[in-house]
């Protein structure tokens, strides 16, 4: 992988972070977003490996303590519906906790 792809899947990285501090997508944010999309840097399977990244950080956070409370599942929620994962890109572990 080049070195420019490589850097730009650390700069999703830590977008996304930023925009899902607070639990939240804010229209200027979800813009910034679109503007990082729009540049194509990264393939689809670069982008789905970011993704996949951040659900398993948040996933290893909310199990970390080994007890799922109701505003962890919540979080878990808000990642799915604020970054629109399809289901098919959701694991089946992460699926089982906003189950």
């Amino acid at each position: 992988m080049s070195d420019a792809r490589t850097q730009a899947k650390d700069q999703l990285s830590a977008l996304i972070q930023r925009v899902m501090a607070d639990g939240k997508i804010e229209p200027h944010e979800r813009e910034e977003m679109q503007a990082f999309y729009r540049q194509a840097l990264l393939t689809v399977g670069d982008v789905k490996d970011v993704l996949g990244q951040y659900l398993r950080a948040v996933q290893d956070d909310v199990l970390a303590d080994g007890k799922v409370t109701d505003e962890e599942r919540a979080r878990c929620r808000a990642v799915v519906s604020e970054l629109r994962l399809p289901p098919g890109l959701i694991p089946d572990s992460f699926k089982a906790i906003i189950a």
